[in-house]
């Protein structure tokens, strides 16, 4: 069984034999949650790309010490995706978000589409990216990721197409059940590519303007197989195919 994960800044820089220290929740997860003792093998990383394995030397639930005994810095992968994953209700935004995570996606973005039932007010923005962000940072643990994806600031109905600049590398897909391209041949035309980015509508799919916006940048509209997908499904399967396509597992 893999080791479990915890992270902690203090991981960047780290060398083997040095001693890394747990904050008190995360100390109190391994110890009184995890049942974890003295000398059992774990995994800390920065979620910037160092992972360390090592042991536990205190097990102490309010300062839990490890101590390391290898250090790996992984590199992203040279296609980094994006997916924009418009707001849904029932929290299918925030499932996909975290399945997206489990499959290696890079960056989230939140996507207030015009269609979508679930408005990000004002008053309550801070609260829900930061909702947003610890979905990402849990889902990335259990997957044992050393990059923890970054969340994107939201994005608003059209503003969707500003993402679309192949000069600078970066491609925007929409998954729309009346696309009329394929996934694969979109991903392979693409040159120089340093960013694809996927757009998944809400429940009531994404609108000709978003669409239209899209399409006039110079985007791409695809349709994945012949099932039509829910919000909360639609991204990390995409995800997972552009995995296999650009090598990225």
């Amino acid at each position: 069984m893999t080791a479990p994960l915890f992270y902690s800044p203090e991981v960047t820089g780290l060398t083997a034999e040095q001693v890394v220290s747990l904050d008190a929740a995360a100390s109190g997860h391994a110890i009184r949650s995890q049942r974890l003792a003295t000398n059992d093998q774990v995994l800390i990383s920065d979620g910037l790309g160092t992972l360390a394995e090592g042991t536990l030397e205190d097990a102490s639930p309010q300062r839990t010490t490890i101590r390391v005994q290898k250090v790996t810095v992984s590199q992203r992968p040279e296609v980094q995706v994006n997916l924009v994953q418009a707001l849904a209700k029932g929290d299918r935004d925030l499932l996909a978000a975290e399945m997206a995570t489990e499959v290696g996606v890079d960056r989230v973005t939140p996507w207030q589409a015009r269609r979508s039932i679930v408005r990000l007010r004002p008053e309550r923005a801070t609260k829900i990216l930061a909702k947003w962000e610890a979905k990402l940072k849990a889902a990335a643990q259990q997957a044992r990721r050393a990059y923890v994806p970054t969340l994107g600031q939201p994005l608003f109905a059209e503003e969707i197409a500003s993402l679309h600049s192949p000069q600078d590398g970066h491609y925007v897909v929409v998954l729309h059940e009346d696309g009329n391209e394929n996934l694969f041949d979109i991903a392979e035309s693409l040159h120089a590519i340093n960013t694809l980015h996927l757009v998944v509508g809400p429940e009531g799919g994404v609108s000709p303007e978003e669409l239209h916006s899209v399409l006039t940048a110079g985007g791409s509209a695809v349709k994945i197989g012949s099932n039509v997908m829910r919000a909360s499904t639609a991204g990390p399967i995409a995800v997972a195919l552009l995995n296999q396509l650009f090598n990225r597992w």
